[in-house]
């Protein structure tokens, strides 16, 4: 926020010192080398007469980062564009490989290499800077040249700077090409159907609606429709309303906004504050993220996306219309407001709520889910997905609805992810932990605690009604349709908090501790540590005969497994020395430290933790919450030192400081949250 507040301020100053005005298109004056470029008229032209620049024109003249302004008079006008500026517009663009795995195939990227993105109203290789902020009402930038096949609205490669911006009627859809070298793409992208951005794109105050990217259902598909409103390589967001926007393919992801997060930029995080994503839409067969979708800097990178003081809400990911049965049957519908890719993904003070998935249910071999709610992490044959940090959010009433099965409540989808983080005082509904990386206790990696929840103030199992006022609390755009689950409906655009998600979070920063556990065997010592802690949670927690029952279920399902079905005979999984995993005493962490979830010789341990969850669940632990095994938990079952049931076995369990934080000092709206007392929980501040 701090960034975009020094750029907004920077802009400005650019514009007050050079508030003589300036020229395009036909006037042709030389202009001071800080001088803005003033539109002064609605029209799309390319070559207006002498004393009329227009947006087409301005952008056309304008040198790199040279701001382009309005005249006053423009004042809340629309300018229509109808002109395609480039039928065949490129940026850099994902490759993708796959490659088969034992536990099946696996897709690799090769590379970021230019890409035929399609047609594009507006496009420029520069940087650009398009300030409307001397406009009360604003602009409108709108493609009004036909839906069919329509038009995104501005490509650029560079960065793009948007300020009190309204777009609209963006649309970007896969038409077939031929392009065979150096890498085959046998249709155009549809990416961005209001902005595609390779660069930063740094929008402020911005209104992007009705927009939307349209994919195909080809098996020679090259990749997916991304990003209904906007596709960046760097998304930087402040006071925006992204909503009514869609993508529709065969791959789906980013309804409103697709953050690559860096993989052609040195910047290590996206940001998105004091903003709305509401009311937008994902019909696909792979479908993910119908409001936000963060890929983290692509594949094998680790980078941010950061949610502040924001709404996400009604956003909707579905099957594509029209799709045979067969295809549902393999489909993946996740992340009804959020997803993430890889990376990591930091919420704080958000609103996240009232966001549905719906698909046709299904899980793989490892019990995998190809349906996740509200916020939801990727679950991988690899390690993907690094950190979720949430604090100071409500995140409750999303659901997942099975075709033809159950609806039910989930609000975080923690999927693979390394670890989970909270930042205390959030409010959830559901907390969904059945997929995240399970324990590893190997010295180095002080990670049998995965689950660092709940911290102070932390509530879960709320009731939606509980914490945000669904009755007269709920602000609505005036102007702006959603497309989401109130689809036909004007857009939410904040909700006002109740009942416990007020007066909650303190005025002064804090601290949050959390729990690091690790084990190391000596030399010739057995490693039976997972028969430890079957016994001693069954003694902690009065569990008579827990553990035997837990063991022999467990090893019932090791002598039933086919981990090779093309070879004749149960195949059961074989350790590295090629020796077979039927008992509960050969099943180990075997790594390596960065792919060990695809090695099929890990798959026994991970059903362990992945059982052993379900199993304490089944128990109705009454000391035990969503996190089943969490910080408190192994604090309590262990401690530093030998165990007593095996010297060869050391345990190191310490808790420490793991991060400081405090609440922004406003909320989505701008207001002030209170100084000296507790703020309330969510995005919006009750006066």
């Amino acid at each position: 926020m701090k960034a975009l507040e020094r750029f907004t301020a920077l802009a400005l100053l650019v514009i007050l010192s050079g508030c003589g005005g300036g020229s395009g298109g036909g006037g042709g004056s030389s202009q001071p080398s800080n001088a803005p470029i003033v539109v002064n008229s609605l029209l799309d032209s390319a070559a207006p007469p002498s004393g009329m620049t227009t947006l087409r024109s301005a952008l056309a003249g304008a040198r790199p980062g040279q701001p382009i302004t309005f005249d006053p008079g423009l004042d809340g006008g629309t300018i229509g564009l109808s002109i395609v500026g480039n039928e065949h517009t490129f940026l850099k663009g994902e490759v993708m490989g796959i490659r088969d795995e034992p536990s099946g195939p696996v897709s690799y990227l090769i590379g970021y290499f230019d890409r035929d993105y399609g047609r594009s109203a507006l496009v420029a290789r520069k940087d650009v800077v398009i300030d409307a902020s001397s406009l009360p009402s604003g602009i409108t930038v709108a493609w009004a040249g036909g839906a069919e096949p329509g038009a995104r609205v501005l490509a650029v490669d560079g960065n793009l700077t948007l300020i009190n911006v309204s777009v609209t009627g963006g649309h970007s859809v896969t038409e077939a090409i031929s392009i065979t070298d150096p890498h085959p793409q046998p249709w155009t992208l549809a990416r961005g159907g209001a902005l595609a951005v390779w660069g930063v794109a740094r929008l402020v105050n911005c209104r992007l609606y009705d927009n939307r990217v349209q994919g195909d259902f080809d098996s020679s598909r090259d990749r997916g429709a991304f990003g209904g409103a906007v596709y960046a390589d760097i998304v930087e967001m402040q006071g925006c309303v992204v909503s009514g926007n869609s993508a529709l393919g065969g791959g789906a992801a980013g309804g409103g906004i697709y953050s690559v997060g860096g993989a052609g930029h040195s910047a290590s995080s996206s940001t998105i504050d004091r903003s709305t994503i509401s009311g937008n839409r994902i019909s696909g067969l792979f479908a993910y993220g119908a409001g936000v979708y963060s890929d983290g800097g692509s594949i094998g990178n680790r980078k941010t996306l950061r949610l502040t003081n924001s709404t996400i809400a009604r956003n909707v990911v579905e099957p594509a219309p029209g799709l045979p049965a067969f295809l549902l049957g393999m489909g993946y519908w996740r992340g009804g407001g959020v997803y993430m890719s890889n990376g990591y993904l930091a919420i704080k003070s958000c609103t996240i709520v009232e966001n549905e998935v719906y698909g046709v249910a299904r899980t793989d071999s490892l019990g995998r889910q190809n349906l996740a709610g509200g916020v939801a992490a990727t679950v991988g044959n690899a390690h993907a997905v690094e950190d979720l940090i949430v604090g100071s959010s409500i995140i409750a009433g999303n659901t997942v609805q099975e075709i033809g099965g159950n609806r039910y409540a989930q609000d975080i989808f923690t999927g693979s992810l390394f670890y989970f983080r909270s930042a205390g005082y959030n409010r959830i509904g559901v907390l969904d932990f059945s997929q995240i990386l399970v324990p590893v206790g190997e010295p180095g990696w002080a990670s049998l605690s995965r689950k660092h929840y709940p911290q102070p103030g932390d509530v879960d199992g709320v009731d939606l009604s509980d914490v945000v006022d669904l009755i007269g609390g709920i602000t609505r755009s005036t102007w702006i349709f959603s497309v989401g689950s109130d689809s036909g409906n004007l857009a939410v655009l904040h909700y006002a908090p109740r009942g416990s998600a007020l007066d909650q979070v303190p005025s002064s920063s804090f601290d949050l501790n959390e729990t690091h556990a690790e084990y190391s065997v000596a030399a010739g010592a057995a490693d039976n540590f997972l028969a430890i802690v079957l016994a001693r949670v069954e003694n902690r927690y009065a569990l008579p005969g827990f553990a035997e029952a837990f063991r022999t279920d467990f090893e019932a399902f090791l002598q039933s497994v086919d981990a090779d079905p093309a070879t004749a005979g149960v195949q059961p999984y074989l350790s590295p020395s090629g020796s077979p995993i039927l008992t509960l005493s050969a099943t180990h962490w075997f790594g390596p430290a960065e792919t060990w979830p695809k090695e099929l010789e890990n798959h026994p341990y991970i059903e362990f933790w992945h059982r052993f969850d379900a199993a304490l669940e089944a128990a109705a632990v009454p000391d035990m919450g969503p996190e089943m095994l969490g910080d408190t938990q192994w604090r309590t079952l262990f401690s530093s030192g030998s165990l007593a049931e095996n010297p060869g076995i050391f345990m190191t369990v310490s808790t420490q400081p793991r991060m400081m934080t405090r609440r922004p000092d406003t909320d989505q709206l701008g207001r002030a949250r209170p100084a000296t007392s507790p703020a309330d929980v969510g995005a919006i501040e009750v006066p």
